[in-house]
């Protein structure tokens, strides 16, 4: 736990967890699950307020009582007081500093408006291939925004299986021995609904990207 009060708490989600059930992995192999069994004896009954991907890492949050579910929730619902910041390699070196296309919406076929914004941290070579290790910060929460976006513009983050490069990530992962997706959810800073005071929740990078940055630099 990296975080903690009297109405919710954070973890830092390690990869290749689930948050949720899903065909094949059942509740006990899950953030969700197993948190909830962690706090079996707690009086209350924890409760996701939002999810990452089962392959990125990073702060996830939970609430701790019913009663309080609505107004924490409503933490993502604040575009303005809400900041969502990830880090990640991608191929190629991004351009711009912003990117708006529109994706589908989480449960529709409808395309809506998304935006990220970005940031260039640093530049690496994969062989003969620069890679920008990057910061996004995600102003809408269109499903898979981070990894759409920068597919989209030409830079996939690598090792992503589902919008990378396939042929890249078989080299990268022979050469860095990487096997999931190079995107770690860093911080996370809202306006508590409770106290109405700020609350900033950071993490660091990984031990596995952090490995993979060292060989690569």
């Amino acid at each position: 736990m990296i975080f903690e009060d009297d109405f919710l708490f954070a973890i830092n989600k390690p990869p290749r967890m689930a948050c949720v059930p899903a065909p094949g992995i059942s509740i006990d192999q899950t953030a969700a699950g197993i948190i909830r069994e962690q706090f079996a004896d707690s009086g209350f009954s924890p409760y996701l307020l939002h999810r990452l991907d089962s392959d990125t890492s990073g702060v996830v949050l939970f609430g701790k009582h019913e009663e309080n579910r609505k107004d924490l929730e409503n933490i993502f619902r604040d575009k303005e007081g809400t900041k969502k910041i990830y880090v990640a390699l991608v191929k190629g070196i991004p351009r711009g500093g912003v990117m708006k296309m529109k994706l589908k919406a989480r449960h529709t076929e409808v395309a809506v408006d998304a935006e990220t914004r970005f940031k260039v941290l640093e530049v690496f070579k994969a062989g003969d291939v620069p890679c920008a290790f990057v910061e996004a910060e995600i102003l809408t929460g269109r499903k898979h925004q981070i990894r759409q976006h920068f597919s989209t513009i030409g830079c996939p983050v690598v090792m992503d299986k589902m919008y990378g490069d396939e042929k890249f990530n078989s080299r990268f992962f022979k050469k860095y021995h990487l096997s999931r997706q190079f995107l770690h959810a860093a911080t996370l800073s809202f306006i508590h609904p409770m106290t109405e005071k700020r609350v900033t929740i950071e993490t660091k990078l990984p031990p596995d990207l952090m490995s993979c940055l060292k060989k690569m630099a």
